[in-house]
């Protein structure tokens, strides 16, 4: 998924950190609105724009730069540092010149920036030390759902099943053709055989058959380690309350999961 993250960071460098953080877990490209960057956005699958909130809305440079691009038909989300505690309807302007340019809004953060204007200068400055650590992470996280959410794989389960190849359930995606039966989903026709999640898998979910597949997904334990690590975007794991259920069922009343876990001779 091409993404690039828009953002403007004027004063203390709040917006930035959390800019960064959302960069890492969606390996973006990061481009300061100062810089006047003019750059076609017809490529990019996904598109951020952030800014510190002033006088209750994102930073008006920023607004203006949005104003002027070509959204139509993308996914955008947008992303703020603020000092006041509560996010009300500061997104608002900025939600509404997305929506105008025909941008699909897919998400929102928000966090407190250490602020020192106004009155807070009495006070030696309000919201001290943040973003934070776990602001930073909140950001990283939030990104990593929203990648999750827009991977191509993300609704195959309901694709109708087109065949079955070693008890797998195969699925058409376009010209694609996608193995997995309800958790795990492998794209054959992207995935270039490397092994990496093979390698990585604690559970041996994947063999090397004429090509990988996902052979055994009912120890699944949903670390996405295969599809973080995937090259080629190719893996996706569908992630669910009865999945996490059926685990911990399973971990509780018998040992096939540590099993899996522990005997190296069912990794191939």
């Amino acid at each position: 998924m091409k993404t690039i993250i828009f953002y403007r960071s004027s004063y203390r460098g709040n917006t930035l950190k959390i800019a960064e953080s959302m960069k890492d877990a969606l390996s973006a490209e990061l481009v300061s609105i100062d810089s006047n960057p003019s750059i076609d956005l017809s490529d990019y699958d996904l598109i951020g724009f952030g800014s510190a909130i002033n006088f209750a809305a994102h930073d008006i440079r920023l607004q203006r730069f949005v104003s002027s691009q070509n959204l139509k038909g993308k996914n955008v989300f947008i992303f703020s540092t603020r000092c006041r505690p509560f996010l009300g309807a500061y997104h608002s302007p900025l939600k509404k010149i997305i929506e105008r340019k025909g941008g699909i809004i897919v998400g929102e953060f928000s966090c407190r920036g250490f602020d020192r204007t106004g009155p807070w200068v009495l006070m030696d400055g309000y919201n001290k030390a943040r973003p934070n650590d776990r602001d930073r992470f909140e950001a990283r996280l939030f990104a990593e759902k929203l990648r999750w959410k827009l991977h191509p794989l993300a609704l195959i389960y309901k694709n109708p099943v087109t065949r079955c190849s070693e008890g797998i359930t195969m699925r058409r995606k376009g010209s694609d053709i996608i193995a997995g039966n309800k958790v795990v989903f492998l794209n054959t026709s992207t995935c270039i055989n490397c092994g990496k999640c093979i390698k990585i898998c604690p559970m041996h979910i994947f063999a090397l058959k004429d090509t990988v597949l996902p052979t055994d997904e009912k120890n699944c334990i949903q670390c996405r380690l295969c599809a973080d690590n995937c090259p080629t975007f190719s893996i996706y794991i569908r992630e669910s309350f009865l999945n996490g259920l059926r685990i911990a069922l399973r971990e509780s009343f018998s040992n096939k999961l540590q099993n899996s876990y522990n005997n190296e001779d069912n990794h191939h």
